[in-house]
């Protein structure tokens, strides 16, 4: 699937992120997601699939009656490759290893970005962990709508909140002034 679908992406500039076929009961789903510099848009997706959908048909590729479906990889964008990986490092990112280490298969924090075939986060506690991406389940972007506030300047305490104070202001009242 991915054979075809690459080719076709390049020609129309667009990076084939994922694809995957899920069964869902006896239907089946192929799913493609796709990007673009400035973000893919619904009539990128909309004229892909059918240009997807006509060279499937035409190479007899997929047995069967199936849905295809074609998409933006969202906010939450998967990473698949090294090279994915390395394009958003710096990003936050959730990650999911295959076996626990340490009793441990879930890392959240910033994305240290790739390092010989090897994968780094940086947890919210500061600690630096590093994976073979063999040993990587799944990795994917995710969006902290409170990043921003946390890297604030002259943020006091580990929360990251600043602490402001509030200073009441007098005021002459209606018949005194």
């Amino acid at each position: 699937m991915r054979q075809l679908a690459e080719p076709l992406a390049e020609d129309s500039g667009f990076e084939v992120v994922d694809v995957e076929q899920v069964f869902l009961g006896r239907h089946r789903v192929i799913r493609v997601l796709l990007d673009k510099p400035g973000g893919i848009t619904v009539g990128d997706c909309a004229r892909f699939s059918r240009r997807l959908s006509d060279c499937l048909d035409m190479n007899q590729t997929v047995t069967g009656s199936y849905q295809l479906e074609v998409s933006s990889p969202g906010i939450e964008r998967p990473l698949r490759t090294l090279e994915a990986v390395q394009r958003f490092s710096g990003q936050r990112v959730a990650l999911a290893t295959r076996e626990p280490r340490e009793g441990r298969r879930h890392y959240e924090g910033m994305l240290l970005g790739a390092e010989d075939a090897r994968v780094g986060v940086r947890t919210d506690d500061g600690v630096d962990h590093w994976f073979e991406w063999a040993e990587v389940k799944a990795a994917r972007l995710v969006v902290d709508p409170w990043a921003r506030l946390r890297k604030l300047p002259g943020q006091n305490g580990p929360s990251g909140r600043r602490r402001r104070e509030v200073r009441a202001q007098e005021r002459p009242r209606g018949g005194e002034g």
